[in-house]
């Protein structure tokens, strides 16, 4: 008996252990919400020390202001855009001056001789609707009124969007915590019994337990396999266009506009520009397909394999920096 409460001893001390290291050195930038799932720390701020996927290693000072938004620029500058993403916008693969965002804010100014301010807005992971939810409380308890306002789309928001479709996924740990756009509610959640557990402030702190079920969701995924009928699909398109159109219209600029972080030829990931051209947005259409282009042969990647370091930040920026002067916004 004293061998078996030794092992569990060991194994709780293991654990705790594993935790605090964790905790340490693994910081987020996000918190536990229970309306959002998760939201970006307010006035946070870590240089986070970071390796791309080829092994080079460089720094990145990320900082949020009272609203969660990455600013970069003077507060009170006369033009004013507003960024809204997900992980390619709101993750820490880079600081905030060496974000896409920043990269176009100092384009920006060097083009025009005027001072920009942008702040961006939304998370990693987020779904349109999660973005729709965010924008629209950015925009009633701040005084920002952006002349410019730009959506960072990535092709996988068609599977976020849908509880229908992300619910057969092995997305557990965000379809677990994110708010669904179903029948007109804004705030429908996966019904599950575990949901409580993982929707709960003290759980979303603990990094082992999320560690645990990312792990499960990567080995789920890569051993089982589920095929989404194209009517499920189809339905994700009708309402990601509504939930567009809704984001849209929660600002008074005409200028919205919106570009994808990726390429696919799988549908509906090959439909995001008639998607969003036909809920509104104007799209740009450069930096997805040239960012396409050169991931072979240039080294764009973060550690991840997935999202953009440094470089691929900057020639993402640079890419709307163009189009931005090409059709001639400012």
């Amino acid at each position: 008996m004293k061998k078996i409460y030794f092992t569990i001893y060991i194994l709780v001390l293991i654990v705790f252990i594993l935790e605090i290291f964790l905790q340490f050195k693994k910081p987020s930038v996000y918190e536990f919400s229970r309306v959002m799932g998760w939201v970006t720390k307010k006035n946070f701020t870590k240089n986070f020390k970071l390796t791309d996927f080829y092994g080079n290693k460089y720094e990145g000072l990320y900082k949020t202001n009272t609203f969660g938004a990455r600013e970069v620029g003077h507060p009170d500058s006369k033009k004013k855009i507003l960024v809204i993403g997900d992980s390619f916008t709101m993750d820490a693969h880079t600081g905030n001056s060496s974000s896409w965002f920043g990269i176009l804010h100092k384009g920006l100014e060097n083009e025009y001789g005027k001072n920009f301010t942008i702040s961006a807005i939304g998370g990693g992971g987020y779904g349109t609707n999660q973005q729709y939810l965010i924008a629209d409380q950015f925009m009633k308890q701040s005084n920002f009124d952006p002349d410019l306002v730009i959506l960072q789309f990535c092709i996988n928001d068609f599977m976020n969007n849908s509880h229908e479709w992300e619910s057969q996924t092995s997305n557990y740990g965000q379809f677990l915590r994110r708010p669904y756009y179903v029948s007109n509610n804004h705030l429908f959640y996966h019904n599950f019994f575990l949901t409580e557990i993982v929707r709960s402030k003290i759980f979303s702190k603990l990094k082992l337990p999320n560690y645990l079920i990312l792990l499960y969701s990567i080995f789920d995924e890569r051993y089982s396999t589920t095929l989404i009928d194209k009517s499920i699909k189809d339905k994700s398109v009708l309402l990601t266009q509504e939930l567009l159109v809704k984001l849209k219209n929660i600002f008074k600029t005409d200028y919205v506009y919106a570009f994808n972080c990726k390429e696919s030829n799988i549908y509906p990931e090959n439909a995001w520009s008639k998607t969003l051209n036909e809920s509104g947005f104007i799209t740009f259409q450069a930096p997805s397909k040239n960012l396409k282009m050169i991931e072979n042969t240039v080294k764009i990647f973060f550690r991840d394999g997935g999202h953009y370091n440094e470089l691929g930040n900057k020639v993402m920026g640079e890419e709307i920096l163009f189009e931005i002067i090409q059709q001639n916004i400012f």
